[in-house]
């Protein structure tokens, strides 16, 4: 796979500090400054300005379809999985969070019963002095089972916001991480955000069951109002895979299935670790009353696709560039057959990228020629109709079927 950067800017700065006075003999004392909890993080500033926070640079964030405020999930790689351990959803009431709108608004997001049929449960409920409240509980889910929630529900003028932390199987450090980036979070009370009603808490975590997870997921909806889900689904296990479908599946706020959409991966092959881009697009649009979504996958271990299978380590890629040709991103370069066999069906798989690590566009193209011997070379121009954000880089897959003996 090959992973070129479309645009990069980068801004240095040096702030250099002098210091003037009488010399003398004087013992000088040394005060060694706390490092700060958050001095590695990288500031995410929300698209619509309503909130900012400090994260940790290996975290991925990715917004969740909402009809009435934001809801945003942040996910980390932790070994193999990829681990949701914080959403935030932020909503404009369009009132001043008195002591009595903020109870109704924080009774409202977390009831006693889960309209989600996700069995909840309550451990532990605490006002803190400055107002705000601190919750935590159990929530079984389907695929992902039992998880450890700590909630931090808070009012900023007219925004009611709803911080979610997975602490479950957490260490020490993860925990510290976790209440630095929380102890960062703020709120801008002049943000246009359209006011909303408070709903309740329900899955913010994209699911899997351990055989595939998902990197860089986002959700988002083009200018024709086709609503899109990208991503890249890894393959966590140790064995080749094949087969692998996902559906997206949209929920309105009790739980009700509003829209469905499958697709089989384009990578024929899903090899241990390996990612593949997907596009999940949703012709109609997104319903309105759409709260969350869930991706599932189903796939098998590799058995036939494998016996035809011609990966990536047999093409070379080479003059690769992502350029505007009429209004439109288009990828285009040139490619090898640098393997010892023939090629058939050989197909470019393109996903363009954002600078929050989010997958913003993907498609596959088939090269103009049926076959390639050893050593042929083609060119392939790859056009992006649609992409969902800022296209900071793209990576490159190249694949095909074994051809026939000539």
């Amino acid at each position: 796979m090959r992973v070129r950067v479309i645009f990069l800017l980068l801004v240095s700065g040096l702030l250099i500090l002098t210091a003037c006075g009488d010399q003398n003999n004087d013992p000088v004392f040394v005060v060694a400054t706390p490092v700060p909890a958050d001095a590695n993080f990288i500031t995410y500033q929300h698209a619509s300005g309503v909130f900012s926070l400090r994260i940790p640079p290996d975290w991925v964030a990715g917004d969740l379809p909402d009809a009435n405020g934001v809801r945003v999930q942040f996910t980390a790689l932790e070994g193999d999985q990829a681990v949701t351990r914080l959403s935030v959803y932020v909503v404009n009431t369009g009132n001043p969070m008195t002591p009595e709108m903020f109870a109704q608004a924080a009774n409202t997001y977390q009831p006693p019963d889960d309209l989600a049929a996700y069995d909840w449960q309550e451990i532990n409920r605490a006002d803190q002095r400055d107002g705000s409240r601190r919750i935590t509980g159990i929530r079984t889910y389907p695929t992902l089972g039992t998880r450890s929630l700590n909630l931090f529900l808070q009012g900023d003028g007219a925004f009611f916001s709803a911080l979610e932390l997975d602490i479950t199987g957490a260490d020490a450090p993860t925990r510290e991480r976790l209440q630095a980036v929380v102890n960062t979070y703020r709120v801008n009370q002049t943000a246009d955000l359209r006011i909303g009603t408070v709903q309740q808490a329900a899955a913010q975590v994209t699911a899997y069951s351990g055989v595939i997870g998902f990197n860089g997921y986002y959700a988002w909806t083009d200018q024709d109002g086709v609503f899109h889900i990208t991503g890249e689904a890894v393959n966590t296990t140790p064995n080749d895979l094949e087969a692998v479908r996902l559906s997206g599946v949209l929920y309105d706020a009790q739980g009700r299935r509003l829209a469905e959409q499958s697709d089989i991966l384009s990578m024929d092959v899903l090899g241990p670790g390996q990612g593949a881009p997907f596009d999940l697009r949703f012709e109609g649009g997104k319903p309105t009353s759409t709260v969350r979504y869930e991706l599932n996958v189903a796939a098998r271990e590799a058995e036939y696709a494998r016996q035809t299978f011609y990966g990536a380590d047999n093409f070379t890629i080479a003059n690769e560039e992502a350029i505007y040709m009429q209004d439109t991103l288009v990828v285009r370069g040139e490619l090898a057959n640098t393997g010892n066999q023939m090629a058939e069906a050989v197909k470019v798989i393109v996903a363009i990228w954002d600078d929050q690590g989010r997958v913003v566009a993907a498609e596959t193209l088939y090269v103009s020629k049926s076959q390639l011997v050893p050593q042929e070379a083609v060119g392939f121009e790859v056009p992006i109709y649609a992409v969902g954000g800022p296209a900071i880089t793209f990576t490159i897959n190249v694949i095909g079927t074994v051809g026939s003996a000539q």
